[in-house]
């Protein structure tokens, strides 16, 4: 009687703690749950992306030149700042190990020279040198000595740099004494060296190479070209050349524009010169401008060659696969079809004629 007693309150306990468990189990939940913060809302504000005009300011502002649209200025910038520092160190190297004139204004180690890849080489080269005008001087007469050569007679025109007040020039030689006083391989060596610039009347210069020899062409000292027929505008005329410099079409694919010596302009002063020559190459550049360049360097005598642009691998506008044929190469193509489309009718009236002698009509 005890053990079934036993048994049915062990029972009923068991049942009302079923039946308690889901308030007891909820009671616990709500006692362990925590109440969430209130995050309160911050001042500071969350950065956005740029938009595609901000990014078309900023991309405005590191280019060179509206001329030039895809050269960037802080390639330019860098390009010349790493230059600079090279000849620097360079001319004090050489000042160091006693070598003569290593810091001369106007000495190959100081030139900035703009180096022009092309995709295409034109198809003859000219002697005669395309000028592009520059913000600063290349060459100071006052420092670069200038000979200028000019047509016999040759007192002639030093009586009329006297008369025009023309002191910038430094010597004045005619066809004459070319042939004569100048005609030794010395003679013409030591006239190399002591000029820095060499100008040369107009009427003349297609006689000049077999009179100046092969060191002249070899040099990057060929006369420029200058117009003093009419003694009025003379002064200006010599001004001009000197104060520009030149760009020469060669049988190469390699093209080399002085544009600024380090001796004398500041960085600013040969960033300019830059930006004066990248924006007239589009017109000097033959077989269409910039769309046949495929690389710009920069370089000084010595130095290796720093990249300023490079043409895209594409056949977009000046990219490196967009070369449309010349007028030449069109003219060559349909030359040739034409050479061909003869060769088949002569062919074909041949073969006709063995036809006819076979069998005849």
């Amino acid at each position: 009687m005890g053990k079934k007693s036993l048994k049915r309150s062990s029972d009923v306990l068991t049942e009302k703690a079923q039946e308690g468990s889901p308030a007891i189990a909820a009671g616990t939940t709500t006692a362990t749950t925590k109440k969430t913060k209130k995050v309160k809302p911050s001042n500071t504000a969350t950065p956005t992306a740029p938009t595609i005009n901000e990014e078309n300011s900023n991309q405005g502002e590191d280019l060179i030149s509206t001329k030039v649209p895809f050269v960037k200025r802080s390639q330019v910038e860098k390009a010349v700042k790493a230059l600079i520092d090279h000849s620097n160190k360079s001319v004090k190297k050489n000042t160091d190990q006693g070598e003569l004139f290593a810091d001369q204004v106007g000495s190959n180690e100081r030139f900035l020279n703009l180096v022009i890849s092309l995709k295409r080489i034109a198809p003859k080269p000219k002697h005669k040198p395309i000028k592009i005008t520059l913000s600063h001087p290349l060459y100071d007469p006052r420092v670069s000595p200038v000979c200028l050569i000019v047509k016999d007679p040759q007192r002639e025109y030093k009586d009329l740099l006297e008369e025009k007040n023309i002191q910038f020039i430094s010597k004045v030689v005619g066809i004459n004494k070319l042939k004569g006083k100048h005609s030794s391989y010395e003679a013409r060596r030591l006239l190399l060296s002591n000029h820095d610039l060499f100008l040369a009347d107009e009427r003349v210069v297609g006689v000049l190479p077999g009179l100046l020899g092969v060191k002249f062409f070899k040099s990057n000292k060929l006369p420029i070209p200058v117009d003093v027929a009419h003694g009025e505008g003379v002064k200006a005329e010599l001004e001009r050349a000197i104060s520009n410099t030149t760009l020469r079409i060669s049988s190469g694919s390699c093209l080399t524009i002085k544009c600024a010596d380090l001796g004398r302009h500041s960085a600013e002063q040969a960033q300019e010169n830059l930006v004066d020559v990248l924006g007239q190459l589009g017109k000097k550049i033959p077989l269409g401008g910039w769309n046949n360049i495929q690389a710009v360097h920069l370089k000084t005598g010595t130095s290796a060659s720093l990249p300023l642009w490079l043409a895209p691998l594409d056949d977009s506008e000046n990219g490196r696969f967009n070369m449309p044929p010349s007028k030449d190469e069109l003219d060559r193509i349909q030359a040739a079809k034409e050479r061909i489309e003869a060769r088949k009718e002569k062919k074909k009236a041949k073969i006709s004629s063995k036809l006819h002698k076979v069998v005849p009509t």
